[in-house]
């Protein structure tokens, strides 16, 4: 793990004394050497400088647009934060996170003596930055993410703050040895006791394993733009890296798609071979037969065939994935053309159509944007009808964490009645066990939600 108590030591120190020689290189003829502008130098103040300890360029690729808001990730003393500052200009901001308190506390410093009104600075770990969902248009860093033992959680960290196709540019240390098991653990470090993280060997990947985890974390174009000439031991190199976002829904969409490519639906551990809870609560509901019904990331469930079977049809099934629809229309045979097929994430769903009943297995607790589940409750007010009731399912808190290699929201009562905006109510809360095919047990809630007229 991660020496933090190390790693903030050694950079309060920093923060006290810019001049003292660490064993590494920095000042204004380290930045110079990594190609950092002329205006730069003339535009801010003089001493900034002396705390430059950069281990590359990330501007050299950037593209930054006046008005964006950027986010400098381990912003040190505020050297890549001012630099931002100046290429997003008054109507824009830069935002600087650091670990160190000094550091912060010199950001702000610099940042005043500058006279930068764009900028602001938090005290802040990487992996829980205090900023909304989607609100950051580019994230850059520089030497700062290695000094992280859980580099998967800080890249969806980022995946969470940036807009959807928004931006990271980065330069980091990272391991150019031989050794391929080098960082292979689950945590994903390369760190023994006598190993040094504060001055960015211990941490370090290899390219090709940052790559991979910056592609999971949500990103494409992932690529490393270049080494550089900054060297912390025989086995460690500055590199640059830059990628873009992808956007929730077609990440979902390409996730979900692949795993009905992929896999047998009958053994994924959420399937179900008659949806009991489902089918009990239908029933209670009391809606008639010719009723409306939306069966909301449906995928391969065999609720259709029981809705069928008891002589429902007006059904409409939704998922993301085409795979998965295709799967369930091959599958009723003659009854096939019964159904609607609605291909769409749950985001981007509109409808003219108003049903009488919506049915959610397990679409809502993949949302871990908060403004992605405003968005849910959005499309489901505009797609009931008034009196009509939603059936939602979602791990319960002692549930799972993660399913089908995804994060998730557990929910109980309480978290759910905190997500619901007005026009509707909980009217029924129940807990229950899943049986997986792999005879394991998945604890779930299930929620009855009914439109009310405001």
């Amino acid at each position: 793990m991660a020496d933090v108590k190390q790693i903030i030591e050694l950079y309060s120190e920093l923060a006290d004394k810019p001049e003292k020689d660490f064993g590494w290189e920095k000042g204004i003829e380290n930045a110079k050497a990594h190609n950092y502008s002329k205006e730069w130098f003339e535009k801010l103040p003089p001493k900034v400088w002396d705390y430059c300890a950069a281990v590359g360029n990330p501007f050299e690729q950037a593209d930054i647009k006046e008005g964006s808001r950027v986010v400098d990730l381990g912003c040190g003393a505020g050297v890549d934060l001012l630099i931002s500052a100046l290429l997003v200009g008054e109507k824009g901001k830069a935002i600087g996170v650091d670990i160190t308190p000094k550091m912060v506390k010199k950001a702000k410093e610099h940042a005043a003596l500058g006279g930068f009104l764009n900028v602001e600075v938090l005290e802040s770990s990487f992996d829980d930055i205090y900023l909304e969902d989607e609100s950051v248009d580019v994230v850059i860093s520089n030497g700062s993410i290695n000094l992280t033992s859980s580099k998967e959680s800080v890249f969806a960290e980022i995946y969470r703050i940036l807009k959807p196709n928004g931006k990271i540019y980065f330069a980091d240390m990272i391991d150019i040895s031989d050794n391929d098991d080098s960082c292979n653990d689950e945590n994903s470090c390369c760190a023994s006791e006598s190993q040094d993280w504060a001055n960015c060997v211990a941490g370090t990947l290899q390219k090709e394993k940052l790559i991979e985890i910056i592609s999971k974390a949500g990103f494409r174009d992932v690529e490393c733009t270049g080494l550089t000439h900054y060297k912390t031991s025989e086995t460690t190199s500055g590199a640059t890296f830059k990628a873009t976002k992808i956007a929730s829904a077609e990440l979902r969409e390409t996730h979900w798609d692949n795993i009905f490519k992929t896999k047998d639906y009958r053994q994924v551990l959420w399937h179900q071979n008659s949806p009991d809870m489902s089918l009990e609560l239908i029933e209670k509901s009391n809606i008639e037969k010719d009723s409306s019904i939306i069966d909301v990331g449906c995928g391969a469930s065999y609720l259709v065939d029981k809705l069928l079977e008891d002589g429902y049809k007006d059904i409409t099934l939704l998922d993301t994935s085409n795979t998965s629809l295709k799967i369930v229309k091959e599958r009723l045979g003659s009854y096939a053309d019964i159904p609607k097929y609605r291909c769409s994430d749950i985001m981007n769903f509109e409808s003219s159509k108003k049903f009488d009943l919506w049915h959610d297995r397990a679409v809502f607790h993949f949302l871990v944007l908060k403004k992605e589940r405003a968005k849910y409750f959005e499309v489901l007010q505009n797609t009931l009808k008034v009196g009509a009731i939603a059936i939602i399912n979602t791990f319960a808190t002692d549930g799972p964490t993660q399913c089908a290699g995804l994060d998730i929201v557990q929910y109980d009562r309480e978290k759910m009645l905190q997500e619901l905006p007005l026009g509707l109510e909980l009217i029924e809360y129940n807990k229950y066990m899943h049986n997986t095919p792999k005879d394991t047990e998945q604890r779930y809630s299930c929620f009855v939600i009914k439109k009310v007229l405001l």
